[in-house]
């Protein structure tokens, strides 16, 4: 069986219609992108620090930058192209400190600004994307992870 090319959906728009699609699509973007935000705000408000950082290997594209996995608070973030010297400051600084505390978080044009307080300066972290990843092992959505400190209830044997 053979399948015809799909073809671009947009294209058989009128002009009208692509110009109401771009709106929605920018529309949503800043309200996913306030979203985001608001939630990071409340992170550093709330004294949350990083505890842990991933990189995945680099394959050499981009030897300036590269994306990263922060765990800030119990939270995954994702961001794009954060410079690696900048990384490798944050690296050091947790090594001698549990948890770097995130202290303010922004934008920047089209990048996103977070601040962390080291024990002599500040730190400023710049990335192209961030994205808010789901709870660690949830369905994806924002179910209160169970505390490591007392009785797991309602986990399945």
């Amino acid at each position: 069986m053979t399948r015809a090319p799909t073809s671009d959906p947009i294209s058989r728009l009128s002009w009208a219609e692509r110009r109401a699609w771009r709106a929605t699509d920018r529309r949503l973007h800043r309200e996913h992108d306030g979203d985001q935000l608001a939630e990071l705000v409340g992170l550093a408000v709330a004294g949350g620090g990083v505890t842990g950082i991933s990189t995945p290997n680099s394959d050499g594209a981009d030897l300036g930058a590269t994306p990263v996995e922060l765990i800030i608070d119990g939270r995954r973030v994702r961001a794009a192209r954060v410079h690696r010297r900048t990384l490798a400051e944050l690296g050091e600084a947790m090594s001698s400190i549990a948890a770097v505390p995130l202290t303010a978080v922004g934008r920047y044009g089209t990048y996103w600004v977070l601040t962390f307080r080291l024990a002599t300066e500040q730190l400023v972290v710049l990335a192209e994307q961030l994205t808010l990843l789901p709870e660690w092992g949830g369905p994806g959505g924002r179910e209160p992870v169970p505390s490591a400190r007392g009785p797991r209830t309602g986990l399945a044997v």
